[in-house]
């Protein structure tokens, strides 16, 4: 019975993983197209927003492996790994630097484009989320070194 909330979570994690690899595969290339379609000025600059958000993507996977692994050592001796906690802390902050320099400007164009605040807001909840990511992961790392 003690599996199941493992299995959910490495279903999670396999899914998630998958997810990034498609965006990154098939999105982030459009993406950094539509930004020299639609602004001009922006052209050179889409090759490192887009690499910039590849460095993010695989930030991202690097945190879900280390996640993985936090979750192989609960399985075999049921103790937390604090190596594994500051990566994923270090990962979650590397993630939000580069996903605030690459993307954020490309929200805030949006939002002055087509009039519309929010659009900043869901790209900071983006930006944001990370850092809460990297909180507890201190928290639980400062916990387990007790």
């Amino acid at each position: 019975m003690n599996k199941v909330p493992s299995i959910i979570l490495r279903i999670i994690i396999i899914l998630s993983a998958g997810f990034s690899i498609l965006v990154s595969i098939f999105l982030l290339p459009a993406g950094g197209a539509a930004i020299a379609e639609n602004l001009p000025g922006l052209t050179f600059w889409r090759y490192l927003i887009v690499a910039g958000l590849y460095g993010a993507v695989a930030c991202f996977i690097f945190a879900l492996f280390q996640f993985w692994l936090l979750l192989n050592g609960i399985d075999k001796n049921g103790a937390f790994a604090a190596k594994r906690l500051r990566a994923i802390k270090f990962s979650a902050i590397a993630f939000s630097i580069l996903y605030f320099v690459c993307a954020m400007p490309i929200f805030v164009l949006a939002a002055e484009a087509d009039d519309a605040p929010g659009l900043v807001l869901i790209g900071a909840f983006f930006d944001l989320f990370p850092i809460g990511v990297a909180s507890i992961a201190e928290i639980l790392e400062k916990t387990v070194g007790k």
